[in-house]
């Protein structure tokens, strides 16, 4: 193939598998990310490393010099920054990424955005023509992202494809984890043995961080994505029940399912919860930091995994958010991990092979 693709965010949780991805498939990769950015991910790996701060116009036009696609990974998607770090992380820096790939010519370009610019659904499952109504900063700023990429479509010809991965986990993600798996293990590490959970409650699927790089890589060859938008998610939509039976399960807590807990009451809970102080959520992820630190240091773990939880976590307690992945599946992309069960299993080996919790 030998195309030349430029990876921005290289050095982000999704990055390697890109990289990895696309030297499967035949690509030249050149990895790009911010100069005080942690390159050592990439190391193992036969590509060009490009430093760049892609917030000025003058070195995105250097860095995307002569590649023939371009896959746009970089953005901030922790829940915690500021508007302003958001705007530009998420806005700025896909507006100039965007401006010099179309004066380059680039033959394909492949723009992340996500799914939570859609905010609370109006509907499940969500398809993608479903409105955007982005609650968070990181869904607001992701969609101004996405308008932005697809204007220069539009008025400048860029041949754009959008991806809209729903919440993603896997191995080396580090915050998303941080709670889905940390919190878990905090649990089991404080002696619960069994925890009450919900006999069933609002429903989700995930999607694993290789069908993200994979997915992404998959559509720089269809020439009928040039234009389109699509959801990224796995086959498994699973009540809230169900989902902390996996993860707790995963780590040896036992879960006893109690009686439904009433929608409206859920919905409450989690708007009342949206709108405490940040001082709360502050203080609530100094008490998480402070028995994850000690968890690392009994075990002699890597201090890599991010366990907090902040508002924008609430979110998704709001109502089903279970989003359509037929429109990729129809193109002929075949989900490497389409049951979370088996995904999710295959994710805690690597965490625990890797040290990053301690072994079950």
């Amino acid at each position: 193939m030998g195309d030349s693709v430029l990876l921005t965010g290289a050095c982000g949780s999704i990055g390697p598998f890109v990289v990895e991805e696309l030297l499967r498939c035949g690509y030249e990769v050149r990895a790009t990310d911010l100069p005080a950015a942690d390159f050592s991910k990439l190391e193992q790996f036969d590509c060009e490393i490009r430093p760049a701060d892609l917030l000025q116009l003058d070195q995105a036009m250097e860095v995307v010099r002569e590649a023939d696609v371009i896959v746009h990974a970089a953005a901030r998607m922790v829940l915690y920054l500021t508007r302003p770090e958001y705007e530009l992380a998420n806005y700025q820096v896909t507006v100039n990424t965007c401006k010099a790939a179309a004066a380059q010519g680039v033959r394909r370009f492949i723009h992340y955005s996500t799914a939570d610019v859609y905010g609370t659904p109006r509907y499940s499952p969500v398809d993608e023509g479903h409105p955007f109504n982005p609650v968070s900063l990181y869904g607001v700023t992701k969609a101004f992202g996405e308008q932005a990429a697809m204007r220069c479509h539009r008025d400048a010809g860029l041949p754009i494809t959008v991806i809209r991965p729903s919440a993603v986990y896997g191995p080396a993600c580090a915050y998303v984890m941080g709670v889905l798996l940390g919190l878990p293990v905090i649990v089991r590490e404080m002696g619960v043995k069994a925890l009450p959970v919900p006999r069933h409650g609002f429903k989700a699927n995930l999607v694993h961080v290789e069908d993200v790089a994979a997915a992404s890589v998959f559509l720089i060859e269809k020439e009928e994505a040039i234009g389109q938008a699509y959801n990224i998610s796995d086959d498994t939509a699973l009540a809230l029940g169900d989902l902390l039976e996996v993860m707790l399960g995963s780590v040896g807590v036992r879960c006893l399912k109690v009686l439904p807990v009433p929608t409206p009451l859920v919905s409450l809970i989690v708007r009342t919860g949206s709108h405490l102080p940040g001082a709360f959520y502050a203080q609530l992820t100094k008490s998480i930091q402070r028995h994850w630190d000690n968890i690392v240091c009994r075990h002699d773990l890597l201090p890599l995994l991010q366990p907090r939880f902040d508002s924008g976590f609430t979110e998704f307690g709001r109502g089903d958010y279970i989003f359509d992945n037929t429109k990729l599946k129809a193109l002929g992309y075949q989900l490497r991990y389409p049951d979370l069960k088996e995904g999710w299993k295959q994710s805690v080996r690597w965490y625990v092979e890797n040290e990053w919790i301690p072994p079950i």
